[in-house]
């Protein structure tokens, strides 16, 4: 059996694992969001597909990586969906699963609509949907290189840049992540419907007489922000309510709200 561990805000990573899964055989898919703080043994072939967040693995990714034993495990693949280029993401995936008692045997980078709303604008409706076919592509390539359990390096960038990359961006936000979301407000646009707190991966968001409150869990998913259907929530001192919002059209609402277990 095949397990692949997935984390996604957006959808494009949780759409990546189906489409690798569907090409494999006796493959299960685990949300490692609903895997709580405690301690997991992997046993066969395992595959981990999330997304680049400032040219490093999200925070609740390193720790799921940090708390595994997969000594046991004959093949252990990366699959990381970017909007730039995968940084350092390869390299400290690879450090963490040694730790981990595993080589990491592929690494692989996917190209995806970028969804970091804070930093820019989301891309055009034509070019999202050219991403999501070539996206597509890889998908089945990847599939065959892990059904075949080829080795790649999957460092396109090459070490020292990706290293200089996450230095000076990825620890940076890797300290202040789970706090940013005091950045985050609500307009009177909100109708209360509940959806941001029921997307949030790691439970960070309270509903207070129907709209949300953050409590500085987070992981800068920005699910809130992107599966609001009335684009409420925006982020202090960034021009967001000017920019258009995001998820994948092959993924629902209720398939990110499931992660959670």
């Amino acid at each position: 059996m095949t397990t692949i561990y997935w984390f996604s805000g957006t959808g494009n990573s949780l759409a990546m694992a189906r489409e690798i899964a569907g090409t494999l055989d006796d493959v299960r898919l685990v949300p490692i969001a609903s895997l709580g703080p405690a301690p997991v043994a992997v046993g066969g072939d395992f595959g981990v597909v999330c997304p680049v967040y400032f040219e490093g693995l999200p925070l609740i990714v390193r720790e799921f990586l940090e708390r595994i034993d997969a000594s046991r495990c004959p093949y252990a693949f990366l699959v990381v969906t970017v909007g730039g280029f995968s940084g350092w993401a390869a390299e400290e995936g690879r450090n963490l699963l040694r730790r981990a008692g595993k080589e990491l045997d592929a690494a692989f980078a996917v190209k995806m609509p970028d969804n970091y709303i804070a930093g820019l604008d989301m891309p055009k409706a034509a070019a999202r949907d050219r991403l999501h076919a070539r996206a597509s592509l890889h998908a089945a390539r990847m599939a065959r290189d892990v059904a075949a359990r080829t080795r790649r390096r999957g460092t396109s960038w090459g070490i020292p840049f990706g290293w200089l990359a996450y230095a000076t961006l990825g620890r940076v936000f890797a300290h202040s992540c789970r706090g940013r979301d005091t950045r985050f407000v609500v307009t009177d646009a909100c109708t209360r419907c509940g959806a941001c707190a029921r997307v949030c991966p790691v439970r960070n968001i309270e509903l207070v007489d129907g709209r949300p409150r953050w409590h500085h869990r987070c992981e800068q998913c920005l699910a809130c922000i992107h599966w609001c259907p009335v684009a409420a929530i925006q982020i202090r001192g960034r021009p967001t309510a000017k920019r258009g919002r995001y998820h994948h059209p092959d993924v629902s609402l209720e398939d990110i709200a499931s992660q959670r277990g």
